[in-house]
């Protein structure tokens, strides 16, 4: 059986706008903020806003993701965008629900609304999937977004992604249930 890893490697992957680093208390105050301001655009898309209601809500999600990593089960980058020689938190992008006996996992993002149709979730999903198929030995990874975010579709596609099919009433969101198109990426796609 082929080696299976115990954590997920912690350190930063650089790209040419972004950095993705698995998040710590440091950045809590900063990710909460991002998530105040776009409350209203992420409730849209996601079930999870309305539970994040202070900084310390922020940590907890954060220390339940280091958690994850630490038991290679998945792992939460932020997407820090790069400005002025410093970074500036973005959003977030998950690997969740790594199946080590299929080499597969699946991928989730979110931005904040300003910062959105710049190509730094793209961006942050070309270098997790690299990150997961050079550095984690993974070969299958999933995206699924509703059929109703065509931004996030638009994302998957740039990276490199395939659409499969839809997956019905996939995702329960604001009471209302929502289909999701689900795609894929394998690591023999050509683009790596």
């Amino acid at each position: 059986m082929e080696d299976i890893l115990t954590e997920i490697p912690d350190h930063p992957i650089e790209g040419e706008r972004v950095v993705l680093r698995q998040l710590d208390s440091r950045d809590c105050d900063a990710l909460y903020a991002v998530i105040d301001e776009s409350r209203e655009f992420l409730a849209k898309r996601l079930p999870w806003p309305g539970e994040c209601n202070s900084s310390e809500d922020v940590f907890a999600r954060v220390d339940s993701w280091n958690m994850q990593a630490q038991m290679a089960n998945g792992a939460c980058w932020g997407i820090f965008e790069k400005v002025d020689g410093g970074l500036r938190v973005a959003g977030c992008i998950v690997l969740g629900w790594v199946q080590w006996a299929h080499l597969s996992a699946s991928v989730s993002y979110w931005l904040g609304e300003k910062f959105t149709g710049r190509g730094l979730a793209t961006e942050a999903l070309r270098l997790v999937s690299r990150f997961a198929f050079t550095e984690l030995g993974l070969h299958r990874l999933e995206v699924s977004a509703s059929v109703s975010n065509v931004d996030s579709q638009n994302v998957a596609v740039r990276a490199g992604f395939t659409q499969e099919g839809v997956s019905r009433d996939f995702e329960r969101n604001n009471g209302i249930f929502e289909d999701h198109v689900r795609f894929s990426r394998l690591a023999s796609d050509p683009g790596f």
